[in-house]
Order: structure tokens, then C-alpha cells, then sequence
């Protein structure tokens, strides 16, 4: 798919409402599936209540000698609790299976637009930065779309605590209410400090992400400079701030409960206070053939405990809601104002029309090119290279060469001029029908930890075992055929059982394979010693037949042959010829084609 919108501000969310209708849109199509969890959930709380109510009728029939109708109170909670089992499955399945749908749609939508991003979005991001919004983010999200069971269990829970409070004695109902304002104090006043916390924790995760996928890239220049115990001290200082921010967290979020409990606790010490004395008020009077005061008996008073902690409960389950929500929240937030909201600066035009076959006909029309609000990078490039000619670009380091080059495929787009290809300006065709016509083959190859016939058809799918092995004949990779596996080898993560030259050749061979119009060579041999140089060489020189070809070179005694020379300095083409128009002209090339001839023979 092309890369689309412009790189402009990110959209970000401007309040919790915002974000909570953007999650909810990730609900919605899963709300038959959600009903049917909830209503499990609602049943259960109904269920809950009935538990606590069957406390008066079974303690006033044991009170009364009754035998019979305990027996039949017994069977009806049996009943209700095997009830109570099937709804809380139900909650429990249908709901898990709304969460990790959610989940799993977020995590596609994360993959499919980071896809979708030009490459300005991962310079300057940290890789461990964006790996933390799958690995850490998503989790939190996950947890919270499984609390939705609590946003209606809980309210209901509690009208039916209520229900029952109040049906048995609203006097003691008013006076156990007294402490619920404080608690909504202290859920709102942690709920907030967890939500500050909640953002420290994920990026202080983010940072020992990075660490790691830094430390297990690089582990063989770790190796090599022996720095393993500063990259352990370092990776060890890190997760020590993040268990202290984590650690923060979880005091926030221990504290509440026991707060609610405790202020609940002095709700039902009250409650059993005055609701006793009324107990044995009562109680008295009957035993002296008075009429009771009030309805309360031993099993009202039973009940009405039980009802109270299942309101204490419930509010306290509210409370872990907002915790939840507030991590949620913060989660979100990062998703989609660091990922989801981030626009590609490349943009394909609204009309934009697949590129035909090229010939290879490229134009530079005084380029100018800066990364963001950077100084320019490249001014004024102009130049021309025909259908099937070899251009080489040289010049010192951070002359711009690469830039110059990787402006082709629109991995960025130019910020002045333009560059057409066959007469056509690569902004007014589709971004994947150009790069499919380009074959890149850079200094450091990327393979993929899986075969060798996975790397060299990666990018064309469809491509028949002799396709494969007609293109690795030709990029001099005969190594293969004494591979223990042939071309079902298993490579290694980055093509680390491979050599720097067997690697360059399979990058030559996946390029061969695309049949590329146009080539890109990145200073694909500077790596290499002089034995894998020559076979590679061979193999590029097999390669770029009949195809217009830019070549970047380290070493200039590789780009003697180019049709055309052109030297960078700054950013600005300040020379252009063959190797011995350059070299007359005692420029820029030909100093440093003297300084480096010089170095290889001393």
C-alpha cells in the first residue's frame, strides 16, 4: 500500500472523552459478544444479593427450631450458587474474548501504520520507545477492557446492597452511609496520582526496552570492547528507577483498598453498634409479650452485614475501576498521540497512478532537502542520468550521497525542486510501483531469520525455485550449494551464520530477482575483505547490466568504469566528468582518489 497524508502536527487527544470514545470505537463492533458478558455480569450480581438475603430467612428458621424450611432454604442457595457459577463463566469467557479481540485489532492497527510511516518517524524515535507501546501499553489496555465486567457488576452491586440495606432499616442504612463521601474522596485523590504515576512507569519501561534491544543488537561490539559489565551496570541502574517508579504505583494502588476496607469496617462496627442494641432491644420485648420496636431480628441483622460488605466491596471494586481507567487512560494516550496519530511525511497524491514499466530515465531538478526544521541538507542538485547508464556519487563523509539516493524511492520526499523518473515526477505515482522498479542493495544487508530461499524472494513472493536459484547463480552465491540445508538453510537473526560477503550475495540475489529498472548501490563492498570483494563485484557487474544504476563507493577504485562521476561536497554538486576528466581537473575527486591511492599502496 502507498504511504499517505502529509507530515503535518499530530492530532492529539485533547481530553479522557476523547480518548474514551476512541476506545469505545474499538468496543463497538464486539458489542453483541459484550452484551452477552455483561448481562453474565448483572446476573451474578443479582445473584450476590440473593445469597446475602437467604442470611435471614436461614438464621430465623435454625432460631426457630424450623428443620423443614432450613432444608428447603439449603437446596434454593445450592441452586443459586450453581447459577452463580455458569453466569460467572459466562462473564468471565465472553469478556476475555472482547479483550482480546480489542487487543489484538490495536496491536494490527500499531503494526500496520508504523508500516506506514517514512523512515523520519524511526530516526528519531527510539526503537525500544515504540516496541514498549506492544509490549507494555497494550497489556494495560487488555487489563482494563477486562474491567468493564466491574463497571456494571459494581453499580449494580451496589443498588442492590442498597436495596436490601434499605428494606431492612433505613435508619441504619443512613448512619452506615455516613463515611461513602470520604470514600469518593480518596478514589478520586489516588486515582489521580495513579494516573502520573502510570505515565513515569511506561516510559521508564520504555528505556529498559530500548537498553535491551540495544544491548542484544550490538552484543557483538559489546563483546568485542569487553564493556559487558558496563552495559550490565547500565541496563541494572535503569531497571532499578523503574522498579522505584513501579514500586510508587503500587503504594498508591495498595493503599486504596485497605482505606476502603478500613473505612468500611468503622461503617459496620457502627452498624453492628446500633443495630445490636436494637437486636436485644427487641428481642427483650418479645420475650416479655411486648411488640417489637422495629422489624429487626437476628437474621435481618445477618443480612443486613452481609449486604454491607457487598456494598463496601462494590465501592471499593469502583474505586479499583478508576485506578484502572487512569492507567488505561495514560496507556492510550500514548498510543495514539506517539503512534496512531503520527502522520508520514511522504504523501501520495490523491490521483496518484500506478508507475508504468520504467526505462530508467532519471532527473535531479535543483533538489533541495532538509530533515525537518534542519539546516538543508542538499541544495541545487541538478543532474540527468540516462536509461542504462552507471553514476556514481563520491564525495566525504556527510556529503550527502546517501541522502541523494534514498530521495529516489521516496523514503523521503524533497523540500525544493523535484525528481521525475521517465519524464514523470515520482510524487504523482504510487509509492509502491516505483520502489517495486528499484533494487537497493546497501553496505550493511539485513536478512531475516529465515532461509536462504525466504531472503532472496522476499520481495517477490510468487518466485519459483528456479527463479531462486537462476538469481543466486547469477549473484555468485554457489556457497549455498554447500550449505548443510541448501536453500532451506535457516540463516539466523540478521543473517548472523553468514559472512559479510555471503550476506552481500544474497542481498545481490534478492535484488536480481526483482529484475529492477533501476539500481542503488550503497557502498555495498566497503565492508569486505579483497576475496568476497571480487566475487561481489562480479556479481554487481552481472547486475547492473542494462539498468540505469547509482552507485555509492567507499572505495573509488570500484567506480572506475562509471559512464559518470559526480562529486558532492556540502550538500551541493561542485564537480561531474568520467574518472579521467576528474582526475585532470585536480578538483575534490582527483585529491581524494590521490589520498586514497596513496593509503592502498603504502
Amino acid at each position: 500500500m502507498g504511504e499517505e497524508q502529509t507530515g503535518s502536527a499530530p492530532q492529539q487527544p485533547n481530553d479522557e472523552r476523547e480518548i474514551q470514545a476512541r476506545l469505545l470505537a474499538y468496543l463497538t463492533p464486539h458489542r453483541r459478544v459484550m452484551s452477552i458478558g455483561l448481562l453474565c455480569a448483572s446476573a451474578v450480581a443479582g445473584l450476590t444479593a440473593l445469597i446475602a438475603y437467604a442470611a435471614k430467612p436461614t438464621i430465623n428458621a435454625m432460631a426457630g427450631d424450623n428443620v423443614g424450611r432450613l432444608n428447603f432454604i439449603c437446596i434454593i442457595v445450592v441452586g443459586v450458587f450453581l447459577l452463580k457459577a455458569i453466569f460467572t463463566y459466562g462473564q468471565t469467557y465472553y469478556l476475555s474474548m472482547v479483550s482480546q479481540r480489542v487487543t489484538t485489532q490495536l496491536r494490527d492497527d500499531i503494526f500496520g501504520h508504523l508500516h506506514s510511516l517514512s523512515l523520519s518517524f524511526f530516526n528519531q524515535r527510539r526503537t525500544g520507545a515504540i516496541m514498549s507501546a506492544l509490549t507494555n501499553d497494550i497489556p494495560v489496555l487488555q487489563n482494563a477492557t477486562m474491567s468493564i465486567r466491574d463497571v456494571v457488576a459494581a453499580p449494580l452491586n451496589v443498588v442492590f446492597a442498597l436495596g436490601l440495606l434499605f428494606y431492612q432499616s433505613w435508619r441504619l442504612t443512613l448512619a452506615a452511609l455516613i463515611v461513602v463521601p470520604l470514600m469518593g474522596f480518596v478514589i478520586s485523590r489516588i486515582g489521580k496520582r495513579i494516573r502520573r504515576i502510570s505515565d513515569l512507569v511506561q516510559l521508564k519501561l520504555a528505556d529498559v526496552t530500548t537498553i535491551a534491544e540495544e544491548t542484544i543488537s550490538g552484543i557483538r561490539i559489546i563483546k568485542s570492547f569487553a564493556t559487558e559489565t558496563h552495559e550490565i551496570n547500565r541496563f541494572a541502574e535503569e531497571n532499578a528507577r523503574t522498579y522505584e517508579a513501579v514500586l510508587r504505583g503500587v503504594r498508591q494502588s495498595a493503599r486504596l483498598r485497605p482505606v476502603i476496607e478500613f473505612l468500611g469496617a468503622f461503617g459496620i462496627a457502627l452498624v453492628l453498634f446500633l443495630g445490636g442494641n436494637e437486636v436485644v432491644q427487641n428481642a427483650r420485648l418479645v420475650s416479655l409479650g411486648k411488640p417489637p420496636l422495629t422489624r429487626l431480628d437476628l437474621g435481618g441483622m445477618l443480612m443486613f452485614v452481609l449486604a454491607l460488605q457487598q456494598l463496601a466491596r462494590a465501592v471499593s471494586d469502583i474505586g479499583s475501576i478508576n485506578n484502572t481507567r487512569q492507567q488505561a487512560f495514560a496507556a492510550a494516550g500514548r498510543i495514539f498521540t506517539e503512534i496512531l496519530d503520527q502522520e508520514t511525511d511522504v504523501k501520495e497524491a490523491p490521483n496518484a497512478e500506478a508507475m508504468p514499466r520504467i526505462k530508467g530515465h532519471i532527473e535531479f531538478s535543483k533538489v533541495g532537502f532538509a530533515y525537518n526544521d534542519d539546516a538543508p541538507v542538499l541544495a541545487d542538485i541538478t543532474f540527468t542520468v540516462q536509461p542504462g547508464e552507471v553514476v556514481a556519487l563520491v564525495g566525504h563523509s556527510g556529503a550527502g550521497k546517501s541522502t541523494v539516493v534514498d530521495l529516489i524511492p521516496r523514503f523521503y520526499d524533497v523540500t525544493q525542486g523535484s525528481i521525475s523518473v521517465d519524464g514523470r515526477d515520482i510524487r504523482s505515482v504510487q509509492v509502491e510501483s516505483l520502489r517495486k522498479q528499484i533494487g537497493i542493495v546497501p553496505q550493511e544487508t539485513w536478512l531475516f531469520a529465515g532461509t536462504l530461499r525466504d531472503n532472496i524472494a522476499y520481495g517477490r513472493r510468487d518466485a519459483t525455485d528456479a527463479d531462486v536459484r537462476a538469481a543466486a547463480k547469477a549473484a555468485n552465491a554457489n556457497f549455498i550449494d554447500n550449505m548443510p540445508d541448501g536453500f532451506e538453510t535457516v540463516v539466523g537473526e540478521r543473517g548472523v551464520r553468514l559472512s559479510g560477503g555471503e550476506r552481500q550475495r544474497i542481498a545481490i540475489a534478492r535484488a536480481i530477482l526483482m529484475d529492477p529498472r533501476i539500481l542503488i548501490l550503497d557502498e555495498a563492498t566497503s565492508s569486505l575483505d579483497a576475496s568476497s570483494e571480487s566475487l561481489v563485484q562480479a556479481a554487481l557487474e552481472d547486475l547492473m547490466k542494462n539498468r540505469t544504476t547509482l552507485v555509492i563507493a567507499h572505495r573509488l577504485s570500484t567506480i572506475l568504469g562509471a559512464d559518470r562521476i559526480v562529486v558532492l561536497d556540502r550538500g551541493r554538486i561542485v564537480e561531474s566528468g568520467t574518472h579521467a576528466e576528474l582526475l585532470a581537473q585536480g578538483g575534490i575527486y582527483s585529491q581524494l582518489y590521490e589520498k586514497q591511492f596513496r593509503a592502498e599502496t603504502t
